[in-house]
């Protein structure tokens, strides 16, 4: 008798348990299908929090939102344009040129990976690739990239339905947060509406920064690769800067490309570029990280870099792009609503 009263009891925990399971499933499998969707939502929101001081600054000053979200698209489309008309003809030029000479470059790599094989002698097997899984590798980054390509209609399309929504966002954030309080039960709603600003600098702290960092990082190596003689620099520091918005992959991949150039003109070309990295990177690190982004996002490199890693495996190049704002945002969740609790119930016991 006392069974079955257990089994009763223990029906209502079960039937739970087991919803619970179903509800997760679901809505992993409904997330990883709207996965686009989802990536579109966060760089909108991210976007708009970077907009927002903006806008609320031209607010208080008789401006209205809308007015504030189109002038500074227009202001974007007058620098892209004004990008364009000057730099985008000796762009061109070289990047052609560097088109018509990469499979020199590439000869260049593999006659120097031949010498050192020659010059590593009995330990050669230590550094020869093992081109069975390079050769995976290189198919599958083609594929991905004539995807992209196949998928370029989509890609505008998402552009801008992310422009759409950075602007919807901006100019009805006074509506759109107190209808999202309405479903956070009453005595928590305080709590949860303080959180907003937080995760507001901190989203919009991040497209700031890391766009600061990003001309500072283009202006920096156009500067140096061009005082030491390297060709295509100009090409080169306008790509650094476009892959800097990918921390520590990007400046490896801008390094590398760079280092390939000047070496093909000169191996002490090449020993100074690899030089003027270093430099690069301690200035970033020590100097215009900190100032231009740390401060904002508060997140160590490692986390920076790990947080990467996951969004790229997850959704490739726009997963590592919105992978920063979105960790930064989680781990701000989790002070607040576990870190903070654990110190204060640590600090009320004896």
């Amino acid at each position: 008798m006392k069974d079955s009263k257990r089994y009763v009891s223990a029906q209502p925990v079960i039937t739970r348990a087991v919803l619970t399971l179903v509800v997760t499933g679901l809505a992993l499998w409904l997330a990883f299908e709207l996965r686009v969707l989802i990536v579109d939502l966060l760089m909108a929101l991210t976007l708009a929090s970077a907009i927002a001081p903006v806008s609320e600054w031209g607010e208080k000053r008789g401006t209205p939102r809308i007015v504030t979200v189109i002038g500074l698209y227009a202001a974007m489309a007058l620098i892209y344009a004004a990008v364009a008309v000057f730099l985008a003809p000796v762009i061109w030029e070289q990047a052609v040129q560097l088109f018509q000479h990469l499979p020199h470059y590439m000869s260049g790599l593999l006659d120097w990976y031949q010498q050192l094989i020659v010059m590593a002698g009995e330990q050669a097997e230590a550094v020869k690739l093992d081109m069975s899984n390079v050769q995976p590798a290189v198919l599958k980054l083609i594929r991905q990239t004539l995807d992209l390509t196949a998928g370029l209609l989509g890609l505008i399309l998402n552009g801008i339905l992310v422009l759409f929504l950075t602007a919807y966002f901006v100019v009805e954030a006074k509506t759109i947060w107190p209808a999202l309080l309405r479903w956070v039960p009453p005595e928590h709603r305080l709590r949860a509406e303080s959180l907003i600003v937080p995760l507001e600098n901190r989203l919009g702290g991040y497209v700031r920064g890391q766009l600061l960092v990003s001309l500072a990082v283009s202006a920096f190596l156009c500067v140096g690769l061009t005082l030491l003689g390297i060709k295509y620099s100009l090409v080169l520091g306008v790509l650094a800067g476009l892959l800097n918005l990918m921390p520590f992959v990007g400046s490896m991949l801008t390094a590398t490309f760079s280092v390939l150039v000047a070496a093909n003109q000169s191996l002490l070309l090449g020993a100074l570029t690899v030089g003027l990295f270093a430099v690069e990177q301690w200035f970033e690190s020590n100097l215009i990280v900190p100032h231009l982004l740390g401060s904002q996002v508060e997140l160590h490199p490692v986390v920076v870099l790990f947080a990467i890693l996951v969004g790229a495996t997850i959704m490739g190049v726009l997963g590592a792009l919105v992978a920063v704002p979105v960790a930064s945002a989680i781990l701000l969740l989790a002070e607040e609503f576990y870190v903070k609790p654990l110190n204060a119930r640590a600090e009320l016991s004896p």
